[in-house]
């Protein structure tokens, strides 16, 4: 009887998988890189002014941290700068800081509450003001969030800064966008660049609805880019990591945590070449990190630092309440 030869087509198979598998890591990889490296330090960057073919940029959210920087680095490029946010104290201040580095543009301010302004008619009077002038960039920056990381039935008592935080993140990139893209279109050219954040790229535990209005400006900017691509119109995303702000509460900068110029001067640099990108590149290398790891482990990752967030939170909190007591007695 003649011999059996053995067949070997289970491990030609499993042999196939794993060269399918490693080349499929290898492309994942070499992506990443690109997404990491690219914008920042090899890909030439745009010419803005030709793009933008206007010479104003709007800025929301402009008297502190990244929209504070976006404003500074447009006007180092040329640009006009249109300051909005809700205090013309801070608005001053930061018009005379522009104007006492770069005299040769031209800075105007408008006070506006997004905050309170919740009814679209509200935004009429301001959006016709700014109509007025020829604007090329418009930097949807302003936002808002909660205290603390918290689950949703523990908002029930803060039920107004749910609303806040929900009005705030998106009605102003929605009206605005909407209100200037007329002009855009006109020229055909315009940049639109809105402000996402880490948050809006995963859902985030105890950050339901902060994460939830800033994946709806990632949705509408996608969107957006597909609808006005022909028409000469850039429409970015931004999905910044911690920055030195007052709403972040971090004070130094550090490898992972630029102070705000440090920021925009990157992330400008990635207008036209990125249509979604976090603008800083140690925030796109976290990013990708994040993203080889499986999904459960990526959850539980960022679960685990939203409740030690909160508990660190909370005990700071009772200590304040205690030394207060304490005080009284």
């Amino acid at each position: 009887m003649a011999r059996r030869m053995p067949c070997y087509c289970w491990v030609s198979f499993l042999g196939y998988i794993v060269m399918i598998t490693t080349a499929f890591v290898w492309y994942k990889a070499m992506r990443a890189f690109l997404r990491i490296i690219g914008p920042y330090m090899i890909y030439p960057g745009i010419n803005l002014k030709k793009r933008a073919k206007g010479e104003w940029a709007v800025v929301t959210g402009a008297t502190d941290g990244i929209g504070k920087g976006y404003a500074f680095e447009l006007a180092r490029k040329g640009f006009n700068i249109i300051l909005i946010s809700r205090s013309q104290e801070k608005l001053d201040n930061v018009k005379n800081e522009l104007l006492g580095i770069y005299s040769n543009v031209k800075v105007k301010t408008f006070v506006f509450d997004f905050a309170k302004s919740k009814d679209a008619k509200e935004y009429q009077s301001m959006i016709e003001d700014v109509n007025k002038l020829e604007v090329g960039i418009l930097i949807n920056n302003v936002g808002t969030k909660y205290t603390h990381p918290e689950l949703l039935h523990g908002m029930k008592d803060d039920l107004s800064d749910i609303s806040n935080i929900i009005a705030v993140n998106t009605m102003p990139v929605t009206l605005l966008t909407s209100a200037l893209l007329p002009q855009m279109v006109q020229r055909k050219g315009g940049v639109v660049v809105n402000i996402s954040s880490f948050s809006g790229l995963y859902p985030m535990s105890h950050w339901s609805v902060y994460s939830s209005t800033k994946q709806y400006v990632r949705w509408l900017s996608n969107i957006l880019r597909q609808e006005y691509a022909r028409k000469g119109i850039i429409v970015q995303t931004i999905c910044p990591g911690l920055v030195v702000t007052n709403m972040t509460k971090k004070k130094e900068p550090s490898f992972f945590i630029p102070d705000a110029i440090s920021y925009a001067r990157q992330a400008v640099g990635t207008i036209g070449i990125s249509d979604e990108t976090t603008g800083y590149m140690t925030h796109q290398l976290q990013v990708e990190i994040l993203k080889f790891l499986p999904w459960f482990i990526r959850n539980w990752f960022i679960d685990s630092l939203s409740r030690n967030i909160r508990k660190a939170y909370m005990n700071k909190k009772k200590k304040a309440k205690e030394a207060k007591e304490a005080k009284k007695e």
